[in-house]
């Protein structure tokens, strides 16, 4: 990859989940670079005239013949897999998110190699994980999650490495942690990094459902999108694993709002932890070892926590006309 984070070759880029968080910055990063890039949804992907050059197109995971259809119509070089539901709809319908985040992929893997795509990338989670879990979790740490989301998430990573090592595909996974970005989703469990931010500069005060010691992995959304970058670049021979493990930060609930406060003492915290939410966010790791992906594919995070708040703060003082009349970072 090269300065300015580009991959080697142009390419066709087939999104699913192209209404998400990570899709809608990293799609734009691809046609910024040269690459054709669908955004494939069940809902049309919000704001996509901001990502010119961006394809969009409507379609159902649970439905094969669209998924089929899709890849016949763009003749995608590399499909990456974002679309899954969320963990908190994951326990409210556990068939419907068996149907979308397992029996969808399984379709969509069916479909690559009828289409013959050359890579399938897909986003996996720390929520892989559960139980009573060392400090820094290893690589070959086994798994077993604690809530249908997680459950799902090992499911396709094993249906990636039968793809891989029975079909060819050339399958390569991230386990994201939690990651911290402007568009993650508010009914997420893992939002409330994210969220402190949101609200604090919007409206200068944000309340923790979590307690102030929680700590789990966790990465900047920039570190994110770099990260699926450069394991995509990466040349097939260089990669030991199909599914690599990372992150950059392990702050607490208590050190981003320590963090976001010294960027403005006007900001107002509070905790009140819910258990439920607790129990789930709890049994996350608290720290990757993700010495594999540094040594196979070079990667090395750029934001601890205080640069971090920095440049999220900043992104959202001028992007929102309420932060702009709080005071601004040093005043």
């Amino acid at each position: 990859m090269n300065d300015a984070g580009e991959l080697s070759m142009a390419n066709t880029y087939f999104i699913t989940g192209g209404a998400g968080n990570v899709a809608r910055q990293l799609a734009g990063q691809f046609v910024a670079a040269g690459h054709r890039t669908v955004l494939v949804d069940i809902v049309e992907p919000p704001e996509v005239d901001r990502i010119f050059g961006c394809e969009t197109l409507r379609a159902d995971l649970t439905e094969p013949e669209q998924i089929d259809s899709a890849l016949g119509r763009f003749r995608p070089d590399t499909i990456i897999h974002l679309a899954s539901l969320l963990s908190g709809k994951c326990e409210l319908d556990r068939a419907h998110a068996w149907r979308v985040n397992v029996t969808g992929s399984f379709e969509l893997f069916e479909a690559a190699l009828r289409h013959d795509v050359r890579t399938f990338f897909f986003t996996s989670t720390a929520a892989t994980y559960g139980g009573d879990l060392p400090e820094q979790l290893p690589g070959d740490q086994p798994q077993w999650p604690q809530g249908i989301y997680g459950v799902g998430k090992v499911a396709v990573e094993r249906l990636g490495n039968y793809y891989h090592s029975r079909h060819g595909l050339d399958f390569r996974s991230i386990r994201l942690p939690i990651v911290i970005s402007r568009y993650a989703h508010s009914g997420a469990s893992s939002a409330y990094a994210s969220m402190a931010f949101i609200e604090s500069v919007s409206s200068g005060t944000y309340t923790f459902r979590v307690h102030p010691q929680t700590r789990v992995a966790s990465v900047y959304i920039l570190d994110a999108l770099a990260a699926i970058r450069g394991i995509l670049d990466a040349p097939a021979a260089a990669l030991t694993r199909r599914v690599y493990n990372i992150q950059s930060v392990s702050p607490s609930a208590q050190e981003i709002a320590d963090a976001i406060t010294a960027s403005c003492d006007e900001y107002r915290f509070e905790f009140n932890p819910d258990p439920e939410l607790c129990r789930l966010v709890d049994s996350w790791p608290q720290s990757f070892d993700d010495r594999a992906a540094r040594s196979d594919w070079n990667w090395s995070p750029k934001y601890d926590l205080d640069a971090l708040a920095r440049h999220f703060i900043e992104e959202l003082r001028s992007e929102s006309a309420d932060a702009r009349r709080l005071p601004a970072a040093g005043r």
